[in-house]
């Protein structure tokens, strides 16, 4: 039996092809190394924390908190928002007034958070207001808590 041995080209395909896949891999290393700069450069222009708001007057707070109030009464008596609705406007209210009065940040607090810090009556009307401000129906009367928060605002102290 006789073996022939023939020599074989060094390149079984066309250079072009080899260029053509290094010209690629060269464009997508470039593609990354830009994608990751500019991450890092985003990473360290994000915005900084906010502060938190600055005291205002008490009177000018209390002012505000009684005014809003009044505004989310006349939107419930003439049928502009329901009763859910109205109670998560008045735990907002309620929440901006202690942050302007206290100067502690409450918007985003639990509960249990407020009731250690030393805000009086407020973590209990908040309480209060969890199952009509949460729930799809209620017997809540808003009309009593409302004038239970301007209670509460015409007597912070």
């Amino acid at each position: 039996m006789e073996f022939t041995v023939e020599k074989q080209a060094e390149l079984m395909m066309d250079p072009v092809w080899l260029l053509l896949g290094l010209a690629v891999l060269a464009v997508s290393a470039v593609f990354f190394v830009m994608l990751f700069k500019y991450r890092i450069k985003k990473r360290a222009k994000r915005q900084p924390v906010p502060k938190p708001p600055a005291k205002i007057g008490e009177s000018a707070a209390k002012k505000k908190a009684l005014d809003s109030i009044d505004h989310i009464i006349f939107d419930v008596t003439h049928k502009k928002i329901d009763i859910r609705e109205s109670y998560q406007q008045l735990s907002m209210v309620m929440r901006v007034f202690m942050t302007e009065i206290s100067g502690t940040d409450v918007m985003s607090l639990t509960l249990y958070e407020m009731k250690n810090m030393k805000l009086g009556k407020f973590p209990e009307l908040v309480e209060k207001w969890y199952e009509p401000e949460f729930a799809m129906m209620t017997r809540a009367n808003f009309m009593q808590d409302a004038e239970r928060a301007k209670k509460l605002v015409n007597k912070w102290n």
